[in-house]
C-alpha cells in the first residue's frame, strides 16, 4: 500500500506485512545471580513463526516490534520520494534497518519509533544534506567490530535532533564527514544483553523461553556520540548516560561540542588526535573520568563542569600529549584528581574553580611553558602534585596570581594581590602514589608548620610551586569595582 501524502502510520495507511511478528508484552528475565529464567507468558503461541529466524527473532522478541507499516514500505516511501522531500513519519512503530541515500528530511510525530531487530544499523544515512528528527530509535546491533549504531552517518551536512536513542551500541556514529549537526538528542546506551541457557533453536522450538537479561560491561558498550576523521561538525544540548564514552573525537577537527550533559559512563569526553575544536558550557558528571585529552593541540575548553568523578581513572580532566590549550573558567569539583598534566605544552589555565578534589593538580614529567592565573584552588587534600612539574611553568600572568584558600596575605596596597609569594609544598610526592595510606598525614600539626614555614621561606629538597602574586579572597570584587583589565 503506497500513501498519497507522506505521513504514514496515518489511519487511511496502515498495512501489517503479513510475517510481521505479533504483539509481545512481556519480557523474560533472570532472578538473582543464578539466572533462574520465568518464560514469556505469550512466547509459545509465536514459536511456529520464529524458528525460520531464531537470531532474528530473539531481539524482535525481547524487542516487542509491532508494525504500524512494514518496513519496506516506509523504505519504500524513503525510496520513492523526490530529493529534499520531507517524509512525515506517524506514530506506530516501524522496524528498522532504514537506508536514506538521498536528501530528505525524515520527521517523526508524536509517538513515531524506528526499531531495529537487534543486528546492523537502525538508520542507515549515506548521502548528504539529510535530517533525521523526532524520532524515537532503538535496537542496533552489538558488534563492535561493525560499528553498529542507532544512527550511522556518513553523508555531510546532517542534522540529527530532538530524537531519542536507546538500546543501541553507538548512539550516533559520524564517519568522515563535515558540517553535521547533531542536537537536542536524549542518548541512553545498552546495559543490558540477552542471553539463553540453551541454545536458541531448541528455546524457541520446545516454546519455552529460557531468556535472560544479564549486563552489559562498560567496556563492551558503544559510545554516545562517536566521531572519527570529521570536520565542522556542532554537537549541543545532548544528554547522554549509560554509553561507554559519552563523547568521542578521534582525528576530528574545528568542531564545536556545547551545552551537553554526560553523566554515568567511563569517559565523559574521550578524546585524541583532533586539533582546533572548542568544549563549552557541558556537565561530564558522576562519570568514571570527566574528560581525557591526548595527542591534541589548539584546544579551547571553557565553561565546562567537570565534577563528581570518581574510579581508578577519576580525573576531573587529563592531558597527554597536548599542546597550546586553553582552560579557561571551569568548574573542577570533588573528583580524586582534578587537573592531571603529562607533556602538556603552552597551556593557559586560566578563571578556574578547582575544589573539594583529593589532588587538585597533577603534573608528571615534560609538562612545561604553561601559565596558571585567576583560579581558585581551594579545600583539595593536596592541592598540587608538584614532583613533575618543573620550572618552567608560570604561577602568574600580568602580575596576577592564583587564589590557594584562606591563609593570610599581606596586602598593603589593598589591589587584592599579596605582596608576598606563596610557596605550595607537596611534601610527599610519589610516595602518595606507592603508599596511599600517607594521605592520613596530610592535616597533621607536624605538615601543617611545614607548609606554613615553607611559605615563609623555601626548604630546600622539598618539591613545590611559586605563586609570586597569589590572591586575596577580595581580589574578584575590587577588579570589577576598579575596572580591572588583564
Amino acid at each position: 500500500m503506497r500513501c498519497d501524502a507522506r505521513v504514514l502510520g496515518s489511519t487511511a495507511c496502515q498495512p501489517v506485512a503479513s510475517g510481521s511478528l505479533p504483539e509481545t508484552d512481556k519480557r523474560s528475565f533472570c532472578d538473582g545471580e543464578e539466572h533462574s529464567c520465568r518464560s514469556p507468558s505469550r512466547q509459545a503461541a509465536a514459536t511456529n513463526r520464529l524458528t525460520a529466524r531464531a537470531t532474528q527473532t530473539v531481539a524482535s522478541i525481547l524487542l516487542g516490534v509491532v508494525s504500524a507499516v512494514s518496513a519496506a514500505d516506509l523504505q519504500e516511501q524513503i525510496n520513492a520520494a523526490a530529493p529534499n522531500e520531507t517524509i512525515r513519519v506517524g506514530a506506530g512503530i516501524y522496524p528498522g534497518s532504514i537506508r536514506i541515500n538521498k536528501p530528505l528530511q525524515l520527521i517523526g510525530q508524536p509517538g513515531a519509533e524506528i526499531r531495529g531487530n537487534g543486528t546492523g544499523n537502525v538508520i542507515t544515512i549515506a548521502a548528504d544534506d539529510v535530517t533525521v528528527k523526532g524520532l524515537r530509535i532503538t535496537g542496533s546491533g552489538i558488534q563492535l567490530s561493525d560499528d553498529n549504531a542507532a544512527v550511522s552517518v556518513t553523508g555531510n551536512r546532517t542534522t540529527i535532533e530532538n530524537n531519542l536513542i536507546e538500546n543501541s551500541l553507538h548512539g550516533v556514529y559520524l564517519k568522515k564527514v563535515r558540517d553535521c549537526r547533531v542536537i537536542g538528542n536524549r542518548i541512553q546506551g545498552k546495559t543490558t544483553l540477552l542471553t539463553s541457557a540453551k541454545p536458541i533453536e531448541q528455546t524457541l522450538t520446545a516454546g519455552v523461553g529460557e531468556l535472560c537479561e544479564t549486563s552489559l560491561d562498560e567496556n563492551e558498550r558503544g559510545n554516545g556520540i562517536h566521531q572519527w576523521n570529521c570536520e565542522g561538525n556542532l554537537i549541543a544540548n545532548n544528554e547522554i548516560s549509560d554509553t561507554r564514552d559519552g563523547i568521542y573525537f578521534s582525528f576530528t577537527n574545528h568542531s564545536r561540542v556545547q551545552n551537553n550533559r554526560v553523566h554515568n559512563v567511563r569517559y565523559g569526553l574521550h578524546y585524541m588526535y583532533s586539533d582546533g575544536n572548542v568544549f563549552e558550557n557541558n556537565l561530564f558528571a558522576e562519570n568514571a573520568a570527566g574528560a581525557a585529552v591526548m595527542f591534541s593541540r589548539d584546544l579551547v575548553i571553557r565553561g565546562n563542569r567537570f565534577a563528581d568523578n570518581r574510579g581508578s581513572r577519576a580525573y576531573g580532566i587529563l592531558f597527554q600529549s597536548d599542546e597550546d590549550v586553553r582552560v579557561e573558567n571551569n568548574v573542577i569539583r570533588n573528583n580524586a584528581v582534578g587537573l592531571s598534566f603529562q607533556q602538556a605544552i603552552r597551556f593557559v589555565v586560566r578563571g578556574n574553580e578547582v575544589t573539594n578534589n583529593y589532588i587538585g593538580v597533577r603534573f608528571y614529567g615534560n609538562s612545561d611553558e604553561n601559565v596558571f592565573s585567576e583560579n581558585r584552588f581551594t579545600q583539595n587534600a593536596h592541592p598540587v602534585d608538584a614532583d613533575g612539574a618543573g620550572t618552567s611553568n608560570h604561577w602568574a600572568a600580568n602580575g596576577v596570581g592564583n587564589f590557594w584558600g584562606d591563609q593570610q596575605i599581606i596586602d598593603l596596597n589593598g589591589d587584592g594581590i599579596g605582596d608576598l609569594p606563596h610557596r605550595e609544598l607537596d611534601l610527599f610526592g610519589p610516595l602518595r602514589r606507592e603508599f596511599p595510606e600517607i594521605a592520613f598525614l596530610s592535616g597533621s600539626p607536624a605538615v601543617n608548620l611545614l607548609r606554613f614555614a615553607n611559605d615563609h621561606a623555601a626548604l630546600p629538597g622539598l618539591a613545590a610551586i611559586e605563586d609570586p602574586a597569589p590572591l586575596t579572597a577580595n581580589f574578584w570584587r575590587i577588579r570589577a569595582t576598579r575596572g580591572f583589565t588583564r
